[in-house]
């Protein structure tokens, strides 16, 4: 085989993979990102909540003004945005991070040169023939 065409094939292969890897951490971010939001949502107002219940004294000032801070948080919805970015973030990372073995095929598929390269690209076929051996078979799985 040509070697032109071979390094083409073997940097279409990584370039593939990379997509795949890039879109599933994608998705996991996506999913990530409104649980997190709630869950840090629900633990500030808990945390509001509580801390207007309790007075340090018989004060109907304190006790006025945490019960505005609280339907502040309430109602408050910058913080959702923030929280969202930093739960895509998570999801993503994570998933990247489960990902690592076939991201470093990927890489050495794509800036590796020569047989380098196409081993890499050998061994990111064999990591997919594998994994979907154990998903469609059931081979290797128990």
């Amino acid at each position: 085989m040509n070697s032109s065409v071979a390094n083409f094939l073997t940097k279409s292969v990584g370039g593939a993979a990379l997509g795949l890897i890039l879109y599933d951490s994608h998705i996991a971010g996506k999913l990530e990102a409104p649980k997190y939001e709630k869950n840090h949502k629900a633990e500030s107002l808990e945390k509001h909540f509580f801390n207007e219940q309790k007075l340090d004294s018989p004060s109907i000032i304190q006790a006025t003004v945490k019960k505005s801070i609280f339907r502040h948080h309430v109602d408050e919805n910058l913080s959702g945005f923030f929280t969202s970015i930093i739960g895509y973030a998570k999801g993503f990372g994570s998933m990247m991070v489960k990902n690592f073995i076939p991201l470093g095929l990927v890489a050495g598929t794509l800036v590796g040169k020569g047989i380098f390269s196409k081993f890499c690209g050998a061994g990111l076929l064999a990591y997919g023939g594998i994994f979907l051996a154990q998903e469609m078979f059931g081979i290797g799985k128990e």
